[in-house]
């Protein structure tokens, strides 16, 4: 399932992953409501915080309709996830308040942890007791990838260590 306002890559999944649901929502703490997302002309870099996404360019408001992520799983009748990935440039706080992590309790998270709410995504992963598993800051200071207390191959330790 790719989760993604910006319909503009339907046609790409389409073609290069058949197999995948592509959903043209925007994740949120809310359902169906309309969101603004600044979008770049240049590249698709896209955010609900304009600042941000004039970092790359110019942008374009469009408005997407909102979802939370149970909403999106319901409909689709998905109860387990193996891997879940986020990366919504910094509107990842709001996506995790609308998904219940112990209901569908992924096996691992990969989730872009920008400086602006990096400590809000580890405080909800520290109160769902989920353990920081991994972070490569030589080739990515974004993503923290995160594994259920218990099930990460070493107790309650990280199984894959940092490479500084």
């Amino acid at each position: 399932v790719a989760i993604e306002p910006q319909v503009k890559f339907a046609a790409g999944y389409h073609e290069r992953r058949p197999r995948t649901t592509f959903v043209p929502l925007f994740i949120s703490n809310v359902s169906n409501q309309q969101a603004t997302l600044y979008v770049t002309d240049r590249d698709g870099v896209a955010s609900y915080d304009r600042q941000f996404t004039e970092r790359w360019g110019d942008v374009t408001p469009t408005a997407p309709t909102t979802s939370t992520l149970d909403d999106v799983l319901d409909r689709l009748k998905i109860n387990r996830i193996d891997f879940l990935s986020m990366d919504i440039e910094l509107a990842e706080p709001q996506a995790l308040a609308g998904f219940s992590i112990g209901r569908f309790k992924p096996s691992l998270v990969a989730i872009e942890a920008h400086a602006e709410v990096r400590q809000q995504i580890l405080d909800y992963f520290a109160r769902n007791e989920y353990a920081l598993v991994g972070r490569y800051w030589r080739v990515d200071s974004q993503n923290f990838w995160f594994a259920p207390i218990g099930e990460t191959g070493q107790g309650d330790s990280a199984a894959i260590p940092d490479s500084d």
